[in-house]
């Protein structure tokens, strides 16, 4: 019978067709490679005859809604260069008994839904699926360059419960997502980073930003001492707000019972921002006027500081800051206190803001999406494959596509 229509369909090199099997769910189509192109997976000498041969069943793509199978006749051979062994069979996966191009449809479908899911619709185990995909994740980040960067930033991510965090590398002046992932929240987890870049890539980055924690910001003016850093504005917002609360709890417990009801119920009221205040929150803030003067005083305070944003240079915020400071009554001053301590202490980052103007907004969203990632797959049992994915979801990996019948 011939075959060679099929051949072509097949588009397979250096295959023929021997025989073909329908049955009822399943399609088994025995091939073989013809003498005169054995090749040697070694030195890839050709070879015109082999010594013996064996078969080998792997999973090819489903034909008219049936699964397929090739039965692929390999044969065994003796190479000069010292090889004994069988010989190269390009299209086969290396690490599953399945061709590349059923390698790639399963890893498009893994990408796209979960591991059960597409376990499922192939009707392969599942966990194939999961070695297929995790392996090409890793191929995919082996060959796959870290793109230019100049303004990155820094975050972390609670991935699992009992504090276990990841540190989170993402590129903020493009559009290249997550840039690296490492466990725990040290020195060590950034420096990890910096080891990797190569001198020119080190010296590329110019801004840096990240919250104020001081392991971070040890790594990054040890390996990139050019860099300027960048605290987040809205972090820095986040302790003034802590601030508020502080004041706001204090004077619960000093107020009578009247008085602690109305006050105790003012607290999202008092962090919102006024932009987003309802008919309801405005008369609020008339009665928290009215009978407690300091916590009014001290959220006027809050609002007057989102000025400092409004600054343009360096000088003229460290300026606001010290107005700012000044203005507080002394009665509430030591809820501040820890406040412009901060200020004082990172102060060079803060107002670096004013010049650069960029923030961990972005991280903020790839946060949510790694959360959804977790939540789609009910948790990761492996740490390195949750890394992967989220390079591929969430990072520069979402742009590559495999192209694993040329590797």
């Amino acid at each position: 019978m011939d075959f060679s229509f099929i051949e072509q369909l097949l588009d397979l090199p250096r295959i023929k067709i021997r025989r073909i099997v329908q049955q009822k769910a399943e399609i088994l189509i025995w091939v073989y490679i013809p003498d005169g192109e054995h090749i040697c997976p070694e030195c890839g000498l050709v070879h015109s005859r082999v010594s013996e041969t064996t078969e080998m069943k792997v999973r090819d793509l489903s034909i008219f809604g049936k699964t397929c199978y090739l039965i692929i006749e390999k044969g065994r051979l003796h190479c000069p260069c010292s090889f004994r062994g069988y010989e190269a069979i390009d299209f086969v996966d290396q690490y599953q008994r399945q061709t590349l191009r059923f390698t790639e449809f399963l890893f498009k479908l893994c990408d796209r839904m979960t591991i059960m899911d597409a376990s499922e619709l192939l009707q392969v185990n599942w966990k194939r699926a999961h070695t297929t995909d995790k392996n090409v994740l890793k191929h995919l980040k082996e060959t796959t360059p870290l793109p230019s960067m100049s303004v990155i930033g820094v975050d972390e991510i609670s991935f699992e419960k009992y504090h276990k965090y990841f540190t989170i590398v993402y590129d903020i002046r493009n559009s290249n997502g997550v840039l690296f992932v490492a466990r725990d929240r040290k020195e060590e987890s950034l420096t990890s980073f910096f080891e990797q870049l190569t001198h020119e890539q080190r010296q590329s980055i110019t801004v840096v930003c990240m919250d104020f924690w001081d392991p971070y910001i040890k790594s990054v003016k040890q390996n990139i001492p050019q860099a300027t850093i960048v605290f987040d504005r809205y972090h820095l917002k986040k302790h003034l707000n802590d601030c508020i609360d502080g004041l706001r709890r204090s004077l619960v417990c000093q107020a009578d019972k009247e008085q602690k009801k109305i006050i105790k119920n003012k607290r999202w009221v008092l962090l919102k921002s006024p932009a987003n205040h309802t008919k309801k929150d405005r008369a609020s803030l008339l009665e928290l006027k009215e009978i407690n003067m300091p916590l009014y005083e001290a959220y006027l305070l809050k609002e007057q500081f989102d000025d400092f944003f409004d600054c343009t240079t360096k000088q003229s915020g460290i300026r606001f800051i010290e107005n700012w400071f000044k203005k507080i009554p002394d009665q509430i001053k030591q809820y501040f206190q820890s406040f412009y301590n901060m200020l004082i202490r990172y102060l060079d980052g803060i107002v670096s803001f004013l010049v650069y103007r960029y923030t961990n907004a972005v991280a903020e969203g790839l946060n949510n999406k790694i959360k959804v990632l977790k939540r789609m797959a009910y948790g990761y049992r492996s740490e390195e494959y949750f890394k992967l994915k989220i390079l591929r979801r969430c990072g520069y990996l979402k742009f590559q596509n495999p192209s694993l019948l040329g590797h």
